[in-house]
């Protein structure tokens, strides 16, 4: 009986191994491939944008760039729209997601999402002359939002109607803006700071402060050991300084105070 016994034990160890081998977590996979796949866009000065050489660059960037740095693995970057970087990140395209991900109910059942690792006013834009104090106004005019994004989310909560304007992404949401589809659009108080500078022919202003977004990195619900890594990643770069100095660099503002979760 005993010799029957020890006999078992060497399958049981071989099958537990096995376990062991097939349960290898997303971290242990980046790290053994030397490399980590990160979903961004690139149309969303100053989060992501390409420079003057068409490189990509951006505080989303570096902060992926800065992921990759600390995993001692190198980070390739697979450009997604605001519409396809959920869907990037289920079909197992990329990695993580960094990429204004503004947390929210709704895309946590899709994806699971880190803590926020910024913090930024929506504003609404249109154009000057156009009167436009609060979202009572809003009921009387055409607003443009990315489909999908937190502002359609919001927005659609706040006025409803039939005066919303689906676009499928920052950028088209912006042309039917400028091309005089819509009256108005919601967009992150940099971004909108940015475009308003950008196109002075426009003739374009802040009409009132939306909501604060909290943008996050979003992982998949299977990857906890990636996800964790991650709130840990935030968590220490919220007091080294480096998130500080990324604020300052591309938001022209102090880092604010970031909840956690």
């Amino acid at each position: 009986m005993l010799r029957l016994f020890s006999a078992l034990l060497v399958p049981l160890a071989f099958v537990a191994g096995a376990s062991v081998a097939q349960a290898e977590g997303a971290l242990d996979r980046i790290l053994s491939k030397k490399k980590i796949v990160i979903a961004v866009q690139n149309d969303v000065a100053p989060y992501s944008l390409l420079d003057s050489n068409n490189k990509l660059d951006g505080l989303d960037i570096e902060v992926g760039r800065q992921i990759a740095k600390d995993l001692g693995v190198e980070p390739e970057f697979v450009v997604v729209t605001g519409a396809n970087r959920i869907p990037a990140l289920v079909t197992n395209q990329a990695d993580i997601t960094i990429a204004t991900l503004t947390l929210t109910p709704q895309r946590a059942a899709v994806v699971s999402l880190t803590a926020p690792y910024t913090a930024v006013p929506h504003v609404v834009v249109g154009r000057k002359g156009k009167e436009i104090k609060n979202w009572k106004d809003m009921k009387d005019v055409k607003i443009g939002v990315p489909r999908g994004s937190f502002q359609d989310q919001y927005v659609t909560q706040l006025v409803g109607g039939n005066n919303i304007r689906r676009f499928e992404d920052d950028a088209t949401t912006f042309q039917a803006l400028a091309s005089g589809q819509v009256d108005a659009t919601a967009l992150g108080i940099t971004v909108a700071n940015a475009i308003i500078e950008k196109n002075p022919d426009l003739n374009l202003e802040i009409k009132f402060e939306g909501a604060m977004t909290y943008p996050t990195i979003g992982t998949r619900h299977a990857d906890y050991d990636l996800r964790h890594w991650i709130n840990t990643w935030i968590f220490y770069h919220k007091t080294d300084g480096f998130l500080q100095a990324m604020h300052n660099k591309w938001l022209k503002i102090d880092m604010p105070e970031l909840p956690s979760y």
